[in-house]
């Protein structure tokens, strides 16, 4: 919300594989009730072009090897959800006035992947998160039945949590 009461809609930055975009755009686009325009992907090729957009969210899927720019844009971002098993270093965003929510198969990872069928996934919140309303995510295990890759649905399931949002 803005100073009016206004509901605002968030810009959301994605860094993924080609092959992880759609779904991340399609999910995080109806389970937020945004705009297309609204999820951004970051390209190598492309991040001078939106390097002042203020991001509420930037989700990093994969490695990103411009990182000066990158963290350029971090400084008016508010949240970070990161897989911690492609970006190893994520103590180089820490300096960073955002919240930072991980994912990933590694044992450091808050939510992760507790077991992987043909029809979907389990996936685990391994301790408290704090939502963008500032609301506690309390640590569970969250059944989402989908066929794509299992970092891709992390991906978006750190994302909703935040937005206190059901996959």
């Amino acid at each position: 919300m803005d100073k009016k009461g206004n509901q605002v809609m968030p810009f959301i930055g994605v860094i993924a594989d080609e092959k992880s975009e759609n779904f991340i755009r399609r999910q995080i686009v109806e389970k937020l009730k945004l705009r297309e325009s609204s999820v951004l992907f970051i390209k190598e090729k492309s991040i001078e072009n939106i390097k002042n957009i203020k991001f509420e969210t930037i989700i990093i899927a994969r490695k990103f090897k411009n990182m000066e720019i990158l963290k350029k844009m971090l400084l008016n971002t508010n949240y970070l959800v990161i897989n911690t098993d492609r970006i190893k270093c994520i103590e180089i965003f820490k300096e960073y006035n955002l919240k930072i929510f991980t994912f990933g198969f590694n044992s450091k990872a808050v939510v992760t992947a507790s077991s992987v069928t043909e029809d979907g996934v389990l996936i685990c919140v391994k301790k408290e998160i704090e939502s963008i309303n500032e609301k506690v995510i309390e640590p569970q295990e969250i059944k989402i039945r989908s066929s794509e890759d299992v970092e891709s649905i992390m991906a978006v399931a750190s994302t909703l949590l935040i937005y206190e949002v059901e996959m």
